[in-house]
C-alpha cells in the first residue's frame, strides 16, 4: 500500500480531513503529521516536531502538499521530499503557485481530487 504524507498548513483541518478520506478511498494510506499535534505548544518541541516529520516523509512513497496559503513548514516538507527523490504532488486550491512550488512539484493541481488521483497513481 502506498503511503502518502499530507503536508499543509497546521490549521487546514478541512484539507486534511478531505485529503485523508480521498487518499484512503483510492487504496493508499494517508500519513497526517498533525496527529502529533503541537499547535500552541511548539516551543521546546522543535526538534521532536521536525525530526518526526522528516522520518515520516522518508517512510512515505509520495507527498501531497497543500499550497493554498503560504506556510514555511509545508515548503520545507516539500523540499525535503524533493531532495529524497519522492514525488511531490501539489494542491493549490486555485492559488497561483510560486516558482519554488512548481520546481519541487511532480505535478500541480488547482483541485484536490485530481491531485489525490495523481499522488495515488
Amino acid at each position: 500500500m502506498r503511503r502518502i504524507y499530507l503536508a499543509g498548513p497546521p490549521f487546514a483541518e478541512e484539507y486534511r480531513r478531505r485529503a485523508a478520506e480521498l487518499v484512503a478511498a483510492r487504496g493508499c494510506e494517508p500519513v497526517d503529521p498533525m496527529r502529533r499535534d503541537f499547535r500552541g505548544n511548539t516551543v521546546g518541541h522543535e526538534t521532536e516536531i521536525v525530526e518526526g516529520d522528516l522520518e515520516e516523509i522518508a517512510s512515505c512513497d509520495a507527498v501531497l502538499a497543500a499550497f493554498t496559503a503560504p506556510d514555511e513548514g509545508t515548503a520545507m516538507e516539500a523540499w525535503h521530499a524533493h531532495t529524497l527523490g519522492l514525488p511531490v504532488v501539489v494542491y493549490t486550491g486555485g492559488t497561483p503557485p510560486h516558482p519554488w512550488t512548481v520546481y519541487v512539484a511532480a505535478q500541480v493541481f488547482a483541485d484536490l481530487e485530481p491531485a489525490v488521483d495523481a499522488v495515488c497513481a
